[in-house]
This record gives structure tokens, sequence and C-alpha cells, in this order.
């Protein structure tokens, strides 16, 4: 049991999650405050069964969703109006009565809806019903029956439209994981499924309180409704729908820049310092691009210290095989985010996963990309003819002549002998910048490192990977902490993964936005250079 002390404490942080709550459904915004006001008196009034600190926002949303309920029973009013087999002859000349009738049948599920209309508005027979919808006559008098019942019985009460119904949210569907993000195209552009898993995020909710909160008649989000659970989106128990993501909200966002921003600033010195005191070394390493401009050395080297730091945390939670199983057969964390402002989209091509002698890794800068990993992710051939080249090159370097042997039709630059295929997609790779032409031949943009190269870059870089994992520790551990009050209950075993997933952004996307509004690292790219791309030899 929580004593007095930490319950207010609890009340407190939790304030203005639950005024969001209130926001969320009730229109008025006095309303909004009253309701959370009498969801916190009822948490005081409730407290004593609070098991420990664990239990106490599981809790909390369940009376937050009690009050409510009992809330919007106390507006509702009611009124008499008798509904029977002549109803459509009945209501001609009430225009107040058609109207609540055509809400009421837009709020009708389905089976309901098509046998009313094909009875009442097309003027069918049961038999006739029957017979179109596969069912007995008996089934088709139970369900104009209930229809009749829903419909007198929702025109008596009071109906209130969400707050989405004329103010629509947005949501991103994000993931981390095996093959493509099967849920972007899913949710991109689609207000409606968008708005559906916003209403069901903290509620479990009928799919006429849904169709009530969006503000859209069910007949137009069923196949919505239907998509989302089949994708696991949404998951259905009986006749209530509730979202199967976490979201990472605005208010959870603002919340959070706060405690992370002092550990960001950290990270930015941590790199400066370290690529400041030891630029010279990595030169001398002597990889292939070695020579490149400042700019995008310190670009690369930024990219590979976070994707490095993020790595030692991230690595607990991507174990091969042990995310989540989504609907599409894959592992991967899936989660949902109300903005994205800018990032980096990150890709990882495989020399043994793709078949080619070269793995590929991209840190992609959204606001203004120097690279675009699905120009190559979405075309294996691109790859292969990359694998090509980028070997070609090698073999006409003396440090590495035991790659000799790996050398293809580009080892000589004998360009002529390629196929018409690749001579387009050739054209395509220097007109992108990810190859140049150079003394008749071309030539990779991309850094390149042997195995042996690569491993000597991590060795002198593991002081500042080590200092800078460390503060991501910090980082996760606060935004799990932050998540876990604005998460609903029954999505609370994701939020330590789900932290992680933001961590990568918090942790590596922020302290490089710091970097680039300070100047230290600029997006005016140098030409025929590659800064947030490089290549690994098999």
């Amino acid at each position: 049991m929580l004593d007095k002390h930490k319950l207010d404490e609890k009340i407190t942080q939790a304030s203005k999650s639950i005024l969001s709550y209130c926001m969320a459904r009730v229109s008025d915004q006095h309303d909004a405050e009253d309701l959370a006001q009498d969801i916190i008196v009822e948490i005081m009034k409730s407290s004593g069964t609070i098991r420990d600190d664990k239990a106490f926002y599981g809790f909390m949303w369940a009376v937050a969703g009690n009050v409510y309920k009992q809330w919007c029973r106390k507006k509702a009013s009611r009124k008499e109006c008798e509904l029977d087999y002549d109803i459509c002859e009945k209501i001609d000349d009430d225009k107040s009565d058609v109207y609540l009738l055509r809400r009421e049948l837009s709020l009708l599920a389905k089976r309901y809806r098509r046998a009313t209309t094909l009875y009442y508005l097309e003027n069918k027979s049961c038999a006739q019903i029957s017979s179109d919808l596969s069912i007995s006559e008996s089934m088709v008098k139970y369900l104009l029956f209930k229809a009749r019942k829903i419909l007198k019985d929702g025109m008596n009460m009071e109906r209130n439209f969400g707050e989405q119904s004329y103010n629509p949210k947005t949501l991103y569907i994000m993931y981390m994981g095996e093959g493509p993000n099967h849920y972007w195209d899913l949710v991109e552009g689609n207000m409606i499924r968008q708005n559906i898993l916003w209403a069901c995020y903290n509620d479990r909710l009928t799919e006429e309180d849904i169709a009530l909160q969006i503000g859209v008649s069910l007949p137009y989000i069923e196949n919505d409704l239907k998509k989302l659970v089949d994708t696991w989106l949404l998951v259905k128990d009986g006749s209530y729908y509730r979202t199967n993501v976490i979201i990472l909200t605005e208010d959870f966002t603002k919340e959070k820049a706060v405690k992370l921003l002092p550990l960001q600033k950290q990270i930015t010195g941590c790199i400066t310092d370290f690529i400041g005191k030891h630029e010279e070394a990595i030169r001398d390493i002597g990889f292939y691009g070695s020579d490149m401009s400042k700019n995008s050395l310190k670009w690369q080297i930024a990219c590979i210290i976070l994707q490095h730091a993020y790595s030692k945390v991230a690595d607990k939670y991507f174990v091969p095989g042990k995310a989540p199983l989504t609907a599409f057969g894959e592992h991967a964390f899936v989660w949902g985010q109300e903005h994205i402002d800018g990032g980096f989209n990150c890709c990882n091509i495989s020399a043994d996963e793709w078949n080619t002698n070269i793995s590929m890794y991209f840190m992609d800068w959204v606001a203004k990309p120097n690279t675009h990993h699905n120009d190559f992710y979405s075309n294996p051939k691109l790859v292969k003819l990359y694998d090509k080249l980028v070997h070609g090159l090698v073999c006409e370097s003396e440090k590495n002549p035991k790659l000799v042997k790996l050398c293809d039709r580009f080892a000589h630059g004998l360009l002529n002998e390629i196929e018409v295929y690749e001579r387009e997609m050739l054209a395509e790779l220097v007109r992108k910048g990810y190859a140049r032409k150079q003394d008749g031949q071309v030539r990779a943009s991309m850094p390149v490192f042997t195995k042996e190269e690569y491993e000597r870059l991590i060795l002198l870089l593991k002081p500042v990977i080590v200092n800078a994992s460390e503060l991501f520790e910090k980082m996760h551990a606060e935004i799990t902490a932050v998540l876990r009050n604005h998460a609903p209950s029954h999505m609370n075993k994701q939020v330590e993964s789900i932290a992680c997933m933001s961590l990568f952004n918090d942790g590596a996307y922020t302290p490089v936005s710091i970097l680039n509004k300070n100047d230290y690292l600029s997006t005016d790219w140098d030409a025929d250079e590659i800064a947030t791309a490089y290549v690994i030899l098999k």
C-alpha cells in the first residue's frame, strides 16, 4: 500500500496525463477539467487497494476509464420515442427523428445494418434477405428485431462526437527489425486508420464508440477495423477494440526532452573532443576514402561512434529472433509516433544475406539526405554492381594485394565489357553521387574498409564509444521512466523495448542536430563524397 506522500507524488506526476486523457474525450475544456478532478478524487478515495508502486498506473487508468463512463451516463438524457415495423412511415414528417434514425443507422453494426436496409429501404422479404445473406429466415427476423431495439435505444440517447471528429490526429508507425516496414504504407496518409488507433489507445471501445469518437459512420470504417486487426495493430476482445502498439505522444516527447538534454550535450562533447584529438590517427589507417574532406570525416566518425554506442544498449533487446513476431511473420519492434522531426534512417545490407562481397551501412540524414539507403535496399542488382565497382578499385591499391582474386571486369576499368543494363545503373550511381568519374574510370564515392582496417578504427574509437554508451544507458533509464507514466497499463511489457527504440533518435539524432546547429557538422555536402554511408569488404 502506498503511503500518502508517495501517492501525492504519483498523482502530481500523472496529473498532466490525466488532463490530456480528458481533453481527448471531452470537447469543452471546463468539463474536461472537472472530469480530471473527479478522476483524481476517485484515485485518492480508492488508493488503499493499490498493492505497490508498480501497480499505480494500471490502477490509475482503470479508475479513469470507469469515472469517464459514469460521467458519460450522467450526461446522457432520455426521451420517449416509439419505433416499430412501420418506422419509415411514422417518421416521414418529423425531420429531427429522420436525422436521429440516420445517425443510428450510421452506427449500426454491419450484420444488423445490412438486414435493416434490405428490409426497409429495398423492400425485400425475409425469404429474399435469407437468400441474399445466406442465413436462415429465423436469423433474419432476429437481426431485424435486434436492430429495431438498438435503433430505438440509440434514438433516445444523446450522442456526443469525440474531439477527433473535428480535430484529427496524425500517427506514424515506426519499425525496427527484420524486413521492410509493411506498416508504413498501411497507415501513412490514412487518417481514418490513424485516428482509430488513437481512439483505442487508452480505452477499450466498441465499433460504435470508435465511430463517434472519430466522427465517421460505421460502414466507412469496418474494412479499416478489420485490416488493423488482421495486422495486429489493433486487438479485438469480444466486442471491444484496443490499440496494440505503444504511441510516443507529444506530451511524452516534451517531458522526455527536458530530462535528456544535459546527457545529449555530454555526448556532443565526447564526439568533438575525440575527433579533434585523433583525426590524424584515423586518416593514417589508410582506408579507401581516408583523404575525404574534414566535414565528411567528422560525419562518418560521429555516425560510427553513435551507431556502436547505441548497439551496446540495444543488443540486449535485438537478440536475433527474440523481438516480437509481427503479423507478417517477421521479428520486429513496432510502435507509433505522433510526430516525426527529422532523424536518421538506418539500414545495413549484409554481405552474407545478400550474397555479395560487401556489406553497406547507411545512416541517412532525413532533413537533408546525403544518401538514400532505399536506392540499394530496393534494388539488389545495384548492390551487386557496387560490389563489382568497389572491388575493381581496391584491386588497384597496392595495400590490398590479397583481394586481387576478387576483381572482376572493373579491375582494370574495362567499362566497355559490362552489360547494357549495368551501364544504365552505373550512370545512375554517378548521377546520385554514389560513384564519380575520374581519370577515365568510375570510382566509388563511399569510404571502403577492409575487415582489418575497420577493426583498427573501432579499436581506436573504443574509449569514446564506451563513454557514449554509458550516457546512452542513463538516457534509456530516463526514457523508460517517462514512458511508463504515459503508456496504457496493458502495454507495460513493451515499455523498456520501445524506450530503447526511442533511444536511437534521442542519443544519435538529437546530439547530431546540436552539432549541426553549432556548425560543427555541415549539410553542405562535399561533391563526390558520401558522408553518411560506408562499405566493409567481406
